[in-house]
């Protein structure tokens, strides 16, 4: 074949679109979505998913520090001021927290007959449906934090010093939103692990 004739072909050839920078460099990108990309590659989205991780670190080594302070685990003392502050609202019950912290009822059963032993919340039939049990916080539970909450309004002033009112808002309901869209992808990601790969003919 002539070398015109091959220059010829390929000039017929579908030319390719020129890959991201990043891809270039040997890196899949690892979203696709036009608005979270920049200039065409990723970076930013990793900055933002390693940051949420490094905050995610720093806060929960913080809420481990304030429930140090009254003696309990950190799963402990969030689900102990959870159900204090739910409770304002009317009955709570084991559903009420799983919904609220976003965990399964099995394991807030277990934290919550804890939390029982210790004599911090008690368990009630539910005014609404005897059949529930409810969840309260007792004195005892309201005493401990009370002792606290002056050392933790210190240190959560200082971790959320950043935020205006409007930002506090803004990311409030960020969280919720990425909260929901999280559980969407954990349920596609099981989805697609549990489909097996069709065996190849030989």
């Amino acid at each position: 074949m002539s070398r015109q004739k091959v220059k010829a072909e390929r000039g017929q050839q579908t030319p390719r679109r020129a890959e991201p920078a990043n891809a270039r460099g040997g890196l899949p990108l690892t979203v696709t979505r036009p608005e979270l990309l920049s200039d065409g590659t990723d970076r930013d989205f990793r900055r933002l998913v390693h940051n949420i991780f490094a905050f995610m670190a720093r806060h929960e080594s913080i809420r481990d520090g304030h429930a140090r302070q009254v003696g309990l685990a950190g799963i402990e003392y969030t689900i102990l001021i959870s159900i204090g502050h739910l409770g304002l609202d009317g009955d709570v019950n084991v559903k009420t927290i799983a919904d609220h912290l976003h965990m399964s009822g099995a394991f807030v059963t277990t934290v919550t007959s804890k939390l029982q032993t210790l004599g911090l919340i008690e368990k009630k039939q539910d005014s609404a449906d005897r059949r529930r049990i409810s969840l309260a916080i007792t004195e005892k539970g309201k005493a401990l934090l009370r002792k606290l909450a002056p050392y933790q309004r210190e240190i959560n002033d200082v971790e959320f010093g950043p935020l205006s009112r409007e930002e506090f808002q803004s990311i409030s309901r960020i969280l919720e939103a990425l909260i929901d869209s999280s559980d969407k992808a954990f349920a596609l990601q099981r989805y697609k692990s549990s489909i097996k790969e069709p065996s190849k003919v030989a």
